[in-house]
């Protein structure tokens, strides 16, 4: 029985030793940390699985069309050589549902005798800019020119957008029975606003 308790403590300190001493070419050096992957890897453990979504079947492209002159009507507000033009929808009324409307850059026909120039507009009326028009969410928008040249032609103000419509044909009736703009900066007698 003494034998016994005399050789239990040499054979833990062998085997702490053995298990010390041995290694395997698998495990890294004690100065070294290991990524998870890395860790992974030599422990012999499958790898962590992505917790990315999983890719869904591709989206249906929705037909579109660019309309370079977008039918288009509102008042025109003067104010010596400036005027502020309120922007209001005249195509199909009203607009298709699942159809967004985005107003493109404004441009003037002629460019000769107006410049845009927004501060023709008061601050608090929305310019026509990055603009999105839908059935459930259509308000007004304002662009604004100032005249800087004499002439008796109206320079017209076009609109180019682009439409997102839930049918190619709800896209081909947008236009409605007004194509293009219906606006237009008249000139004066070009008198100076300072």
């Amino acid at each position: 029985m003494n034998s016994w308790r005399t050789a239990a403590p040499i054979c833990v300190v062998l085997l702490m030793l053995l298990v010390g001493c041995g290694g395997s070419s698998d495990e890294a050096d004690p100065g070294t940390t290991l990524t998870p992957s890395e860790s992974s890897t030599s422990t012999g453990e499958p790898s962590v699985e992505p917790t990315d979504p999983e890719s869904t079947q591709a989206t249906r492209d929705k037909p579109s069309i660019q309309i370079a002159s977008a039918p288009i009507g509102g008042n025109v507000q003067t104010d010596g050589a400036d005027q502020c033009a309120e922007v209001n929808w005249l195509g199909r009324n009203p607009i298709p549902a699942g159809t967004t409307i985005q107003l493109g850059e404004a441009s003037l026909d002629p460019t000769d005798l107006f410049d845009l120039y927004q501060d023709a507009c008061d601050t608090d009326l929305r310019p026509c800019t990055e603009v999105t028009w839908q059935t459930t969410s259509f308000t007004p928008c304002y662009v604004g020119a100032r005249q800087v040249a004499r002439g008796d032609r109206a320079a017209k103000l076009i609109i180019a957008v682009t439409a997102t419509c839930e049918t190619q044909a709800d896209c081909q009736s947008l236009a409605g029975d007004t194509p293009g703009s219906q606006i237009s900066f008249a000139p004066g007698d070009l008198v100076s606003n300072g």
